[in-house]
């Protein structure tokens, strides 16, 4: 797809004003993908790589230099400094890849700021985290593709030239639960919109949403693992739904997200 175009330039870029000793893997293995230091200009194209992994962020890296585009590269290891690269003033970004287990925050965080910031930007997750809350909850906080990264690398560079051409590329095996999901989902209006759902509850609800497992929300809210398999049981039951995902979908279409 790619042989008619020669590898495009990648100008790493740092954009912190303070050290970060977790991104000098990924800085390194950019510098060595190009021997161009040139600045930014009118034709290169901007991209906000968000990944604590050095060896991904360098096959991200390659997958760039296949475009036929231009593209100078901002990275950031941890959700706060690429949280604190989008805020800054008169900033711009024509791509966004963003991983969603990062160590300090969620992805998701990451996400909601990026598209906030700058609502037309497309965003694209590159995630091992396949759990269907998770797509979901990224895709409603502004995400317009999602692969895995157990995608092979051609696939990565496949559909980073897809979201400049205006298509939102998702792996297969999300695709399929996104579509029955969307076949079977049923758009009847509650007849009760009251589940007594407790505080506890709806808080443990919005940390699953969050893509957190069981002992990352107990943690979070300071609880013993036995209540959160707890509230998940009561939540089951009075929401009247059989999965995580369904409870997450009802809450929602119920206003309690």
């Amino acid at each position: 797809m790619f042989a008619a175009h020669p590898p495009a330039s990648v100008v790493a870029s740092d954009d912190f004003a303070h050290p970060r000793p977790r991104d000098l893997g990924v800085q390194s293995a950019m510098v060595s993908l190009t021997n161009t230091t040139a600045p930014d200009n009118e034709q290169t194209l901007r991209l906000l790589l968000v990944e604590d992994n050095p060896l991904f962020a360098e096959q991200i890296c390659a997958a760039v230099a296949q475009q036929a585009q231009a593209w100078s590269i901002h990275t950031a290891s941890e959700g706060q400094q690429a949280l604190a690269l989008v805020r800054e003033p008169r900033q711009h970004f024509d791509l966004a890849l963003i991983d969603m287990g990062l160590p300090d925050i969620s992805g998701l965080e990451v996400i909601k700021a990026c598209h906030k910031q700058f609502p037309d930007l497309p965003i694209v997750v590159i995630s091992v985290v396949a759990a269907e809350p998770v797509v979901l909850s990224a895709i409603e906080a502004g995400a317009k593709g999602y692969l895995l990264k157990d995608e092979s690398i051609q696939q990565i560079t496949k559909g980073i030239a897809q979201v400049m051409e205006g298509i939102y590329p998702l792996s297969p095996s999300l695709a399929r639960f996104l579509f029955k999901k969307l076949a079977g989902e049923q758009n009847t209006a509650a007849h009760d919109t009251d589940f007594k759902l407790t505080p506890r509850e709806l808080e443990t609800l919005r940390f699953l949403s969050q893509g957190l497992s069981y002992d990352r929300v107990a943690q979070q809210m300071g609880v013993a693992l036995s209540t959160i398999q707890s509230n998940v049981r009561n939540l089951y039951r009075k929401l009247n739904v059989r999965s995580q995902v369904q409870a997450i979908t009802k809450a929602r279409n119920h206003d309690l997200l």
